[in-house]
């Protein structure tokens, strides 16, 4: 998953909320980025990522829960 900062005139508070949030996503590990890439960024249901990734279904939903909750709780961490 490619994760870059675009900056093509966007103003410098978005540009600062998708920094934190590309921090954030590249601080998960490396499950949780793969899970959010399939569901999210490619938007694939979760037969679809079931069948990328050669897992059941469940584990997809499983795997997304704690994915987005580690994400939550990273993003809601305060940083200096």
């Amino acid at each position: 998953m490619a994760l870059r900062e675009k900056t093509n005139g966007l103003g410098s508070g978005v540009v600062a909320e998708r920094a934190v949030m590309v921090r954030a996503l590249r601080a998960l590990p490396a499950a949780h980025r793969e899970i959010l890439d399939e569901t999210l960024f490619r938007r694939r249901s979760v037969n679809e990522a079931a069948a990328a990734l050669g897992v059941p279904v469940e584990t997809v939903k499983v795997r997304v829960y704690h994915a987005l909750r580690a994400l939550r709780i990273a993003l809601d961490t305060p940083r200096p």
